[in-house]
């Protein structure tokens, strides 16, 4: 396909196939042949990350975040903003776009401006979104996407307001997720956006989204679910990290680089954060087949707060809530200490805090029973100090 000499291009494709390759060619360079997929109904890894403006240590963090999220191979991605420091300074997108090139030739990145960004020009020539390119969502597969402006008018009145209660009562995906730059829950760092919680936050109740990305704190949190909705800020992605600070709504937080991985089928989300050499330090679940118990899992523990991931290890000091994700189906868990049941809970969500222990090692079980009287069981091994 020749295209006019000009700097950026835009190239729309209508095959009957899913998947492909192509080469780039400018003059005398040619490219490699890369990959593209196309969408359709199937399963797929979505990857989310944010804050990568790495200027600060010459991108060093930000490089070591990119080249971990490639080795993952996902579908999509999406950049929750701020992925430069100055988004009009020119050399700071050649730089980003050097880092971030093998990630953007073999997989679609999508978008969500920062303050950072500044609504520069240079932006919106480098991305080709949907939409007005500010505001916008897409489907894939299962899942419906939606990228808020935080920059932009946002009150009931607004035009950005009425598009999205239009577009979340219009859409039949089994899940909503929304991804924007500042966010409206956090503890630490930059405070929350109360201004937009109080606007957008009944929408998001109203219409059962699933999940909300935040990025603009340089940190990992994930909070209890909110009426239903999980809110998580990963600012990981390379810009100098803060500190996380602990609040009652705040179920995970770390001082880490990160990215987050979303496995989505028609029957669920697994969710998981990850360290940049791969290793997960938090996880959970949405709408999955069966029942598993979350928390406590894989981390130390004190007084009913996760300190620290330990992979393969689960350590209390103090009281612990035992708390299951489970499917639409599950009507009653009996909840287990050492082949002991200890309580029953047909409320979803389904937890019990266990205060009644002796220290040293024990089994934590779990039986869950759906609506037709399907058994689903699952064991985590503590130590108790």
């Amino acid at each position: 396909m020749g295209i006019s000499n000009t700097s950026h291009h835009e190239v729309t494709i209508y095959p009957s196939f899913s998947s492909g390759y192509y080469r780039v060619i400018s003059d005398s360079l040619e490219s490699r042949d890369l990959r593209f997929k196309l969408v359709r109904e199937r399963d797929f890894k979505c990857i989310i990350f944010g804050d990568s403006r790495g200027i600060w240590d010459n991108w060093e963090h930000a490089k070591k975040v990119a080249y971990s999220i490639n080795l993952e191979h996902p579908d999509i991605i999406i950049h929750e903003g701020d992925m430069v420091k100055d988004g009009w300074d020119e050399n700071q997108w050649i730089t980003w776009l050097n880092l971030m090139k093998p990630l953007m030739q073999n997989t679609t990145l999508f978008s969500v401006l920062g303050n950072h960004e500044g609504n520069s020009n240079r932006y919106f020539e480098i991305f080709s979104l949907p939409g007005n390119e500010k505001w916008y969502s897409f489907d894939y597969s299962y899942c419906h996407f939606i990228i808020l402006d935080e920059y932009a008018p946002y009150s009931r009145n607004s035009e950005q307001y009425n598009w999205l209660k239009t577009d979340l009562s219009s859409t039949s995906k089994p899940f909503k997720i929304v991804c924007m730059h500042e966010p409206i829950y956090c503890s630490g760092g930059h405070k929350p956006r109360m201004d937009i919680r109080r606007v957008w936050e009944p929408l998001f109740k109203e219409y059962n989204v699933n999940m909300v990305f935040q990025s603009h704190n340089h940190y990992y949190q994930r909070t209890n679910p909110i009426n239903g909705i999980t809110y998580i800020v990963t600012g990981g992605g390379g810009a100098p990290l803060y500190n996380p600070e602990y609040a009652s709504f705040i179920n995970t937080s770390m001082k880490a680089y990160h990215y987050c991985v979303l496995n989505i089928s028609k029957t669920g989300i697994n969710y998981s954060a990850r360290y940049i050499n791969g290793t997960i330090f938090d996880e959970f679940s949405i709408n999955p087949l069966n029942a598993r118990i979350i928390k406590p899992r894989d981390g130390l523990y004190i007084f009913d707060k996760k300190i620290s991931p330990m992979p393969g290890f689960t350590i209390a000091i103090g009281g612990i809530t035992i708390e299951l994700t489970t499917s639409q189906s599950i009507d009653r868990v009996e909840f287990y200490i050492d082949d002991t049941i200890r309580n029953i809970d047909e409320d979803s969500p389904y937890t019990w805090f266990w205060d009644n222990f002796t220290t040293g090692n024990h089994k934590i079980r779990t039986i869950a029973y759906d609506i037709n009287g399907q058994s689903y069981i699952d064991e985590v091994n503590i130590i108790i100090f």
